[in-house]
């Protein structure tokens, strides 16, 4: 068996530039578990379809395992239910989809894969059966542009209950990889195939550098015998591990809160308290989580100690790395819901978070006013992540201006933190945290000593375009950067000690 690590080193060997083309299978490969399993839950949910509809569909696919039925058959039937929709309800099925169920079962390891292939500047493809519409949200997510699939026939807006033939599967989805490569003009011959079905073979054949990720049996035992790498990536499902590691954090939040509340008690001293309960907590919470977090230019958080610090938020483990990051110097905001959990929104309220009503604008306005004295007055820097709420994917939403109009009253920098990959660690939706390694990158701290509150949107959307290239969402050239203190200087790396 390889390792991913092993893929990446590859991966790393090839040419740059978009002659070589890297196709990736979807179901299985990019994401734990079918799309359409998924679809057809919510389908059923939404009483779209019966009961007895799910079972026909559980029952061809054990057909189709067996060889009693096509792939074409297979798909006609999960086009049938569609028949007499429109095109608009699926699109906005397959969304929620992405949101509850998908987003979530991401694989690392192919994020990690993806994210290789584009530093490269390869071509990076989707080939998958599914509908286009089950794929269009995670190609977005992960960056790819290019999808090649199956396609449910619509005519005027509205689904027939046919499929476009031949299906992206088998043969046919060998047929669709090579059109796309024509289109592209790359070569088969040097692309790299990942999947984790021997219904893939035909298609694995042909490609210069197949790999089997997760590979049933039949792509195991085949990968073995033609000496292809083949690498199993970690399950997206809960275990035992990331039960009892989330259930620790919690426990480690709550203990260390009441050493710091007894301590702040016993010496009169709330601020020693506070101090006690952060450094106990940051300090186990990567060791409980399994979290390994690499920091990219940590002098600009350490040159600026009083200032709003701001993070793009995609996971719950946000919070726990920007406290890892500012430790007694922290202070922030948090969503009024945490009042529903009483120790736990004391935890947090102890450690310096401010609990706001994002539905009530005025009210959380007013609710700020203490972090500027955070700031001014203790020197403490407020963390804030300016979307208000965790994102569905890496792309950050929009910025709201609470933090912007913190730094204009308080009259300090703002130092922008872009958490590169936290979904790895946990997605929005997933109750549990997961083992993985997190890049933290601290981008140069911006000036807002000449900002007119007028031009606070020109602004906002200056700094917000930043992280969209930090991301790899978008071209430097994009956006006229935001006025900043400091040159950017190259990165300085360092792990942050767990």
């Amino acid at each position: 068996m390889s390792t991913t690590d092993d893929l990446l080193a590859e991966i790393n060997t090839t040419p740059t530039g978009p002659g070589t083309l890297a196709l990736f299978d979807f179901d299985g490969t990019i994401i734990a578990g079918y799309s359409s399993l998924f679809i057809l839950r919510e389908q059923l949910r939404r009483g779209d379809i019966t009961t007895q509809d799910f079972a026909r569909v559980v029952l061809a696919l054990i057909n189709h395992q067996a060889g009693l039925m096509d792939d074409h058959g297979l798909m006609e039937l999960g086009a049938s239910f569609l028949k007499g929709s429109p095109v608009q309800s699926f699109d906005e099925l397959c969304r929620q989809v992405y949101e509850k169920q998908i987003n979530k079962r991401i694989y690392p390891e192919a994020r990690a894969l993806i994210a290789a292939h584009r530093a490269r500047g390869h071509v990076v493809a989707i080939a998958s059966s599914a509908p286009e519409q089950a794929i269009r949200q995670v190609a977005q997510d992960l960056q790819i542009e290019h999808i090649a699939s199956s396609h449910y026939i619509v005519a005027e807006g509205i689904f027939t209950g046919a499929v476009t033939m031949p299906v992206c599967w088998g043969f046919g989805k060998r047929l669709a990889a090579e059109k796309l490569a024509s289109q592209l003009n790359c070569q088969l011959e040097k692309a790299f195939f990942y999947t984790d079905s021997d219904e893939d073979l035909p298609l694995l054949d042909v490609v210069g550098h197949p790999t089997a990720v997760n590979p049933n049996a039949r792509l195991k035992q085949h990968a073995d015998f033609k000496d292809w790498p083949s690498v199993a990536f970690k399950p997206r499902r809960w275990r035992l591990r990331e039960l009892g590691g989330t259930a620790a954090v919690y426990v480690s939040l709550v203990t260390s809160y009441l050493g710091g509340l007894g301590i702040a008690r016993l010496d009169g001293d709330r601020k020693r308290g506070r101090g006690f309960m952060l450094k106990h907590f940051t300090d186990s919470v990567c060791k409980l989580i399994g979290m390994d977090i690499e920091l990219i230019n940590e002098h600009y958080l350490r040159d600026n100690p009083a200032s709003v610090v701001i993070f793009n938020h995609q996971s719950a483990a946000d919070g726990f790395i920007i406290l890892k990051l500012l430790r007694e110097n922290y202070a922030g905001i948090g969503k009024r819901a945490f009042g529903r959990e009483p120790l736990l929104s004391d935890a947090y309220e102890f450690a310096g978070v401010i609990p706001i009503d994002r539905e009530d604008g005025k009210a959380a306005i007013a609710s700020m006013a203490p972090l500027v004295d955070a700031i001014t007055k203790e020197g403490r820097s407020v963390a804030v992540a300016p979307e208000g709420t965790r994102s569905t994917s890496r792309m950050p939403g929009p910025f709201k201006k609470g933090a912007f109009h913190l730094a204009l009253d308080a009259k300090v920098n703002i130092v922008p933190v872009v958490i590169h990959n936290s979904v790895n660690i946990q997605t929005k939706g997933d109750k549990l945290f997961h083992a993985a390694k997190v890049t933290v990158e601290i981008l140069p701290p911006i000036d807002t000593s000449n900002w007119q509150r007028e031009n606070l949107n020109s602004h906002i959307a200056d700094v917000r375009q930043q992280y969209l290239q930090a991301l790899g969402f978008a071209s430097p050239e994009a956006s006229t950067p935001a006025t900043q203190t400091a040159a950017k200087k190259a990165p300085r790396k360092r792990k942050v000690t767990t």
